[in-house]
């Protein structure tokens, strides 16, 4: 009796533990992941059930005994005091998707686990894991009198029948089962579907069939560069307004150029994963869109290519990740640069620090050649962790005064890119565009990262444009000012650039541009214009949901999260997002607007049914 109680110690204060965490979800769960819940609970409690009786069972084979209680306790260390720190810094438990990322990219994984680990984490991790090593030591060299062989048969049968029920389902009910119990199904999932995910069928971008061209014989005389920050969310830019001046040296080059320097006011991204977002900035195509377009649209430079423009991309970022060296591979630029081909050292992930790729864009631009040229520049400073040098640390102290400090030194950077642009004599004739993929979650919604949420601080990037006026003087700059206020998009940059081409009017450009979702800066854009977010689509398959915004109002609808959820939002006036508008709107209004999802058929299957 009293043996039993103590092996069943362990398993009855995780459960309270786990009712704790979750009980305002637990609340929500339908009767199906009520069942489920249940499931995981008697599978978990059978997992340390058997687990002990096989170490009683060898506890006279010294090797064997020690590995496996090595193995079993750090098992249990990983999976459930790994998801209660997952759920509180996403709000969500891992879900299958979370495990296929760590196994699809695991060098990314390592470097994101490696940054976010720190030394007190490591002290506790360790008296945790030497407390559950003595206690299950203690039990399992205790005289335990069940009938050992029988007990373990068919405890392992039950568990065996019950645990492979949770490995089919894991997909539907990962968020509504026991933390460890979710571990190990999630994690035998991806054994068992590793061949077939080996293909990266939705794990990888592909190979891109470019769409080709014929060379014009008109000359364009002025350069234009793209700038793609990473994670930058326009909510902290002091050019935006924001409480510090986390962008002085913006800052002074708009007072300096204002006919010149334009800052849009509610641009938003169309994803919030790297791996859609930037190629929906370099081709127009976003993730609501069929895979065949996405793969046969140009990119941004090939428009240039016909021009004879020189083009180049260079990157602060590894292009491994994600198989973006797969997705450029047959790209015919004049200049390719990236992390792997700098051979400079990870910096925040797996990018390299920015200062690298500005020294070598400086020696771009000292190149004497009489053609113009199209550059395309991805940088890195304000990917998680936001590492900065000594004199970038302005702020200490949360993750809001690093990130803060990280944008202090992309502003850095970026002042370094137009001096050297002044210096070459090029500024007054180059068009500079400013984006980014995503924005970044800073704890804002119980979340940090940008992957899992749809929230104002994810979606909202910059979008700002340098416009020297000998080029503006030939352009639609009544439309474009007015568009200021309108709602944009980095989908929109692909579209601008085909107008300041002079391009739009040409037959082949004409066709691909019905494919644009994104429209040009230089025309009118409605007031009423509908926005779409998404990560999940026939490409990348990341368990999220869909986000529209329309007018002043942000839908969100949830799908990490059990029970899925609607949220509604004023997002121009509720610019934190406070205030969940959902049971405040109109069935009829509400049908209206998500309706809007149903002209793309991949949007069809994630939407919910209005109650």
């Amino acid at each position: 009796m009293k043996i039993g109680f103590f092996v069943l110690l362990f398993p009855f204060i995780y459960f309270l533990i786990d009712l704790y965490v979750r009980f305002d979800l637990i609340r929500l769960y339908s009767a199906w992941q009520l069942l489920y819940y249940g499931i995981s609970v008697i599978v978990s409690t059978l997992f340390f059930i058997v687990g002990i009786l096989i170490l009683n069972k060898i506890k006279q084979r010294k090797i064997l005994y020690t590995s496996f209680l090595i193995l079993f306790c750090l098992s249990l260390v990983l999976s459930i005091l790994g998801s209660y720190v997952f759920f509180y810094f996403n709000g969500f438990f891992p879900n299958y998707y979370t495990y296929a990322y760590f196994k699809n990219e695991p060098q990314s994984a390592f470097f994101l686990l490696k940054d976010t680990i720190k030394f007190q984490d490591v002290v506790i991790f360790t008296l945790i894991y030497s407390s559950l090593v003595v206690y299950f030591r203690m039990l399992s060299r205790s005289i335990i009198n069940w009938n050992s062989n029988r007990k373990i048969i068919l405890g392992a049968i039950a568990f065996v029948g019950l645990f492979s029920l949770l490995v089919v389902k894991i997909k539907k009910y990962d968020q509504c089962l026991m933390v460890d119990t979710n571990f190990y199904a999630a994690v035998s999932s991806q054994l068992l579907n590793w061949d077939k995910s080996r293909t990266y069928q939705g794990e990888g971008l592909g190979f891109r069939t470019p769409f080709k061209m014929e060379q014009s014989k008109e000359n364009v005389d002025f350069n234009i560069i793209v700038v793609v920050l990473e994670s930058m969310r326009k909510q902290n830019l002091g050019v935006y307004g924001y409480s510090r001046n986390t962008t002085p040296n913006l800052s002074a080059f708009q007072k300096a150029h204002p006919e010149e320097f334009f800052v849009f006011e509610h641009p938003y991204t169309v994803s919030t994963t790297t791996m859609l977002a930037v190629p929906a900035i370099l081709t127009g195509i976003a993730p609501y869109q069929k895979p065949d377009i996405f793969y046969k649209q140009p990119i941004v430079w090939d428009y240039s290519s016909i021009l004879n423009y020189n083009t180049f991309f260079i990157s602060s970022q590894n292009m491994n990740w994600y198989r973006f060296d797969r997705y450029y591979s047959k790209e015919k630029l004049n200049h390719y640069w990236s992390q792997e081909k700098s051979h400079h050292p990870f910096f925040n992930d797996l990018g390299i620090d920015d200062k690298y790729t500005i020294n070598h864009l400086d020696s771009l631009f000292n190149v004497k050649d009489e053609k113009p040229f199209f550059g395309v520049v991805q940088l890195n400073s304000t990917h998680y962790p936001y590492t900065v040098s000594p004199p970038f640390l302005k702020w200490k102290g949360t993750y809001v005064d690093d990130y803060d400090n990280a944008i202090l030194y992309q502003d850095h950077v970026l002042n370094k890119l137009m001096l050297q642009l002044k210096r070459s004599g090029k500024l007054e004739n180059t068009v500079v565009l400013f984006t980014s993929d995503h924005g970044e979650s800073l704890k804002d919604h119980n979340n940090i990262g940008h992957v899992d949420s749809y929230y104002a601080e994810t979606i909202s990037v910059p979008l700002m444009v340098y416009l020297p006026k000998s080029i503006s003087s030939k352009m639609n700059m009544k439309a474009f000012k007015k568009n200021l206020s309108q709602t944009t998009s980095n989908i929109d940059i692909a579209p601008t650039i085909i107008e300041l081409l002079g391009l739009e009017k040409r037959a082949d450009v004409m066709e691909i541009s019905k494919n644009f979702t994104g429209q040009s800066l230089f025309k009118p854009i409605s007031a009423n214009r509908t926005l779409i977010t998404m990560n999940n689509n026939e490409v990348v398959h990341f368990k999220v949901g869909l986000s529209i915004i329309k007018n002043n109002l942000h839908y969100i609808y949830r799908m990490n999260i059990v029970p899925n959820r609607a949220e509604l939002y004023d997002i121009k006036k509720d610019k934190k997002e406070a205030k969940n508008l959902i049971n405040a709107i109109s069935k009829i209004r509400l049908e209206k607007l998500i309706s809007n999802f149903n002209e793309y058929e991949v949007c069809k299957k994630y939407l919910p049914q209005v109650q």
